[in-house]
C-alpha cells in the first residue's frame, strides 16, 4: 500500500506517473474481476443445467447419478490433491468448502427446500456454527 508520505517531495511529473500507474493497476484488477465473475456465471449455468438434466431424467433410478456426483465432489473436497489431478491444476486452487457446498446442492436436487437447507448447513459448518 502506498503511504501519503511516500508521495511527498515527488515532482508533479513523477506524481502523475505514479497515479497513472495506480489507475492502470486498478483498471486491470477490475477487468480481471469482471472476467472471473463471467466465468463463474457460466459455470453456475452449466452446473444448473447438468443438475436439471440428470434430476429430470426418468431413466435414472431415484437420482442415483446425482448422489454419485455428490459423493465424488465430497471425495475431492477431502482429498484436494486428487481433485487437482483430475482437473489439472494446483492443489491450493481447490476450495474444499465450495466442493462440499456443491455436493450438498447436487445431492439435494429434486427434494423440496432441501437445496436451501443444504446451503445453510454448509455455510454454518464453515463458519463454526452448529444447528440445534
Amino acid at each position: 500500500m502506498l503511504r501519503p508520505e511516500a508521495l511527498q517531495g515527488l515532482s508533479p511529473e513523477k506524481l502523475a506517473d505514479t497515479l497513472e500507474a495506480m489507475d492502470s493497476s486498478a483498471r486491470l484488477l477490475l477487468d480481471q474481476a469482471r472476467e472471473a465473475k463471467a466465468r463463474a456465471d457460466k459455470l453456475e449455468t452449466a452446473l444448473s443445467l447438468l443438475v436439471g438434466v440428470v434430476a429430470n431424467d426418468p431413466g435414472l433410478e431415484e437420482n442415483y447419478a446425482l448422489q454419485r456426483i455428490a459423493g465424488q465432489l465430497r471425495l475431492c473436497a477431502d482429498l484436494p490433491e486428487l481433485a487437482a489431478e483430475l482437473v489439472g491444476c494446483e492443489a491450493d486452487r481447490i476450495e474444499p468448502v465450495m466442493l462440499r457446498a456443491a455436493a450438498n446442492i447436487i445431492a439435494a436436487a429434486g427434494k423440496p427446500d432441501a437445496v436451501s437447507q443444504a446451503v445453510t448447513h454448509e455455510l454454518m459448518d464453515r463458519d463454526g456454527a452448529t444447528l440445534h
